[in-house]
């Protein structure tokens, strides 16, 4: 086993618990599962609730793998670890696992590679009293995007990872289809911010986290 599949099964149970935890269709419950609907949210609160879930799986989950890479401390230490499969084969010494654990829990490596998107993005929705929505939006929304550098825009698919659902003054990631590239083509590297607007009205900014259309990429001088 590789760091990489290492950290892809902490992820997939990541997934497994969250799924499970909002699954009220399957007949045999969790405790988590029967207390959620017990507390008989609405839809609404469901998905803002599960929200909160989610952002505590993954904190959780990559908490755990930082602290046994040696750049986190697990409880009150923090100290380095040797990790290796039943076979002997060294999973990690140092180091192997903090990057993996980055892409995958922090980029959406995964939904990333398995979906067809422009990029992955961190996106933060203005608050409804500051001029953002009043409303939620759906998965699937699609709002015009413009960068910084340009002042031709196209419109952007968002499709929320783990979610059905953004909230004004959420900070939520997702999966973005740009309708155009051309103006952009050469000109976007992880890390590049841009804002997404219903016509003239700035409704939040993002910022790449995962590049996979290899053309819109700039070339590292």
């Amino acid at each position: 086993m590789t760091a990489e599949e290492f950290v892809k099964n902490f992820y997939k149970q990541r997934n497994r618990i969250l799924k499970d935890s909002f699954d009220f269709d399957k007949e045999l419950k969790s405790y988590v599962t029967t207390r959620i609907q017990d507390l008989k949210l609405n839809e609404e609160d469901t998905e803002k609730f599960r929200h909160i879930i989610s952002a505590l799986l993954t904190d959780t989950f990559y908490g755990i793998l930082l602290g046994l890479d040696g750049s986190a401390n697990i409880g009150d230490r923090q100290e380095t670890y040797k990790i290796t499969a039943e076979d002997n084969i060294v999973i990690s010494e140092c180091g192997d696992i903090e990057g993996e654990a980055y892409e995958t829990f922090c980029a959406n490596r995964l939904e990333c590679e398995e979906n067809d998107c422009d990029f992955v993005a961190q996106l933060n929705f203005k608050k409804t009293e500051d001029g953002g929505r009043t409303h939620f939006a759906l998965s699937g929304y699609r709002p015009q995007v413009k960068f910084y550098f340009t002042e031709m825009q196209t419109s952007g698919q968002q499709t929320y990872i783990d979610n059905k659902m953004a909230f004004p003054g959420d900070n939520i990631n997702a999966l973005i289809k740009l309708t155009t590239t051309e103006h952009l083509k050469g000109h976007l590297l992880e890390g590049t911010i841009f804002d997404f607007l219903e016509g003239n009205r700035l409704i939040g900014t993002g910022r790449i986290l995962k590049l996979k259309n290899e053309e819109l990429k700039k070339a590292s001088r």
